[in-house]
């Protein structure tokens, strides 16, 4: 009855609203319903981060074959990190991801003329420069559903590896040892379409030429007045991922100029897939390239020191990238599982494959160029300056943060097996990593524990013990020591103790 009154009131309200002189009709005054106001957006903050410090020992293996003498042995790091992620609007979120690393080092260990070990004074090196490393910077906006852009430095990585990716080519290498340590990205721009049937990815990253204490300093090309080149210094990358038959598939194409290495517009595929079975997963990730920018060392110049002489002499390089122009493919495929046990326990073993890696007859030529050190070193000459010595010592990281492991695989075929036990006596957390070299056998094995002691403190002890491998399977220098690629590693173990205080 009400709902009737009501009715009958708003129909005849123009009809009650009349003039009082003449009773005409006025119709009433129409009243704008206001527009609803959009709800204010609060802008959503959130802060964490943790305090580290790690103490690491490193034995100087002043007995082997390279020079120790840029290995500090005694080496303190302490980082202070925070990540920050601010919703500055709807749809839009920024990321940030610093670390501030200050670290010590000294201790070093060297040989004298005669071949007997001593102290070396403490001095400035790479390893113990501070850093301010820029992890992740990036903003985020999604303009629909469909499309979302990204722009700063953020990790992208699309392949399933846990300790290689061949097909990243944008990001700084992993430590297969420790996957989740490595955060770092690459400085990009990336514009993405999550459909319902797939999503798709295009990624242009200007490469950092110039850096000072881990900030960029020049992208692209090089300053008017520091001109290396003329050229442009990039990476693009395109991917298409779907499910396809409860099965993660991506296809990549990538091109890149003088960015990750010394390709010039070089086009390369990039596959991978994922596959779950119940408590197994198993994957595989393959890039195909053609050529390679590897150095493969110049066997007629480290045959014996009067042979380098001649070609320092004559300027002949002792190691180049023969196969740079290569038409022949060359592709580096890893294929693996991990199996996820019921307490929690997780047991990964990949294999990786890389066709241009050194063969035997390449260790070989390495085998001589260190015999070629032991020579020069019986002689007087400073070793750590000889020239070429570069090409047989190894680098830094890419983004010059201090590693736990730094892995730059020589060889064509490796193993990573890696178990890791949770919640031992509750709160202790144990893992075994090895890598081995499958054609001489060598490995590298990482044991470590970790102490969740309360729900913000971690203690971890861990250790890197490189192991030379038989010697039937090792190379020989002309003086017939054994060589293989972790036998000769240029210090005997390293030890640490770390511990990450988060907040």
């Amino acid at each position: 009855m009400s709902r009737l009154l009501v009715l009958v009131m708003v129909m005849s309200a123009p009809a009650l609203a009349q003039e009082e002189d003449g009773g005409v009709p006025v119709e009433a005054p129409v009243v704008e319903t206001p527009a609803p106001k959009e709800p204010l957006f609060d802008k959503v903050v959130d802060v964490t981060g943790y305090g580290m410090s790690r103490t690491q020992f490193t034995r100087a293996r002043t007995w082997g074959l390279l020079p120790t003498n840029d290995i500090p042995q005694l080496q303190q790091f302490v980082e202070f990190n925070t990540q920050l992620k601010v919703s500055v609007r709807p749809h839009s979120y920024f990321s940030s991801d610093v670390s501030v690393v200050a670290n010590w080092g000294g201790f070093y260990r060297g040989v004298d003329g005669t071949g007997h070990e001593v102290a070396l004074a403490d001095k400035t090196s790479p390893q113990v420069q501070p850093v301010i490393n820029i992890n992740e910077l990036f903003i985020s906006h999604e303009f629909i559903p469909e499309l979302n852009v990204l722009i700063g430095k953020k990790r992208i990585v699309w392949g399933p590896g846990m300790a290689f990716n061949p097909t990243d080519l944008l990001n700084p290498r992993r430590d297969p040892t420790d996957p989740t340590f490595q955060r770092s990205g690459a400085w990009l721009a990336q514009v993405e379409a999550p459909l319902s049937f797939a999503t798709f990815s295009v990624v242009f990253a200007p490469t950092v030429l110039k850096q000072t204490a881990g900030i960029p300093t020049h992208f692209l090309g090089y300053p008017a007045w520091d001109q290396k080149d003329t050229q442009l210094h990039y990476q693009l990358a395109a991917r298409a991922y779907a499910l396809v038959f409860d099965t993660d598939i991506n296809v990549m194409f990538l091109f890149g100029n003088k960015s990750v290495d010394d390709f010039e517009a070089k086009p390369r595929v990039g596959l991978s897939f994922s596959h779950v079975f119940g408590a197994l997963e198993v994957h595989g990730e393959a890039l195909f390239q053609t050529g390679s920018t590897r150095d493969y060392l110049n066997g007629a110049c480290v045959q014996n020191v009067m042979a380098a002489l001649q070609c320092s002499i004559a300027k002949t390089a002792y190691a180049s990238k023969t196969h740079l122009n290569d038409t022949e493919l060359r592709p580096k495929i890893l294929v693996g599982g991990r199996y996820q046990f019921g307490d929690d326990s997780m047991l990964s073993l990949e294999y990786l494959y890389q066709h241009d890696g050194w063969n035997k007859d390449h260790f070989q030529d390495f085998a001589n160029g260190l015999g070629l050190i032991t020579e020069a070193r019986s002689l007087g000459v400073d070793v750590a300056n000889f020239p070429g010595a570069s090409a047989l010592f190894g680098g830094t990281s890419q983004d010059g943060l201090p590693v736990r492991f730094a892995f730059d695989p020589r060889g064509r075929h490796y193993a990573f097996l890696t178990y890791q036990k949770p919640r031992i006596f509750d709160d202790f957390t144990a893992q075994a990593v090895v890598i081995a070299n499958l054609r001489d056998l060598s490995t590298t094995l990482t044991p470590s524990i970790t102490w969740s002691a309360t729900e913000w403190l971690n203690l971890s002890v861990l250790a890197f013990v490189p192991l030379q491998g038989p010697d039937a399977l090792a190379v020989k220098t002309p003086q017939g020591l054994a060589v293989s690629e972790f036998g000769v590693t240029p210090f005997a173990f390293r030890a640490m103790f770390e511990a990450r205080a988060f907040f």
